[in-house]
């Protein structure tokens, strides 16, 4: 049987939602040494240990997390899975926000269960950014043939 991405996402997502950092730790090959995360949001490359340092800040999160699977390509030990990873936050003061964030998660399918080996984080573009200064939908800039 092949790599479920969309089961692996749904239960990487309960793990946050159930604000259980060893269950999360879980889906992460922590102690490998390829793992590598790349946040675009700090610019920084975080390995294992850092990384399993910052997964315990899920205990004290506010938001529900999910997962929109646009894509896996499963390679036998190895999938990538691109997703749009979103955040939905709800706050008294500040009424209710939604964080979406570009996700692409190199899994190792070959254990006794996947594991996320390395992956880049990076946020969506703004609708001004994705539609360019007048409007149209392109990314504002003339391409020359």
């Amino acid at each position: 049987m092949g790599f479920d991405a969309q089961a692996f996402l749904e239960r990487y997502a309960g793990a946050y939602n159930d604000r259980e950092p060893e269950g999360l730790r879980a889906f992460f090959a922590l102690s490998d040494p390829r793992f590598a995360v790349f946040e675009d949001f700090t610019g920084e490359l975080i390995e294992g240990e850092a990384y399993s340092a910052m997964l315990e800040a899920a205990f004290d999160a506010r938001g529900r997390m999910s997962f929109e699977l646009l894509r896996c390509d499963d390679f036998g030990a190895v999938a990538v899975v691109h997703a749009l990873q979103k955040i939905f936050l709800e706050d008294e003061e500040e009424g209710i926000g939604e964080a979406r964030i570009r996700a692409t998660l190199w899994v190792k399918t070959d254990g006794d269960a996947p594991r996320i080996v390395s992956a880049h984080f990076s946020a969506t573009p703004s609708a001004a950014e994705e539609c360019g200064a007048d409007g149209c939908g392109c990314s504002g800039r003339i391409l020359e043939g």
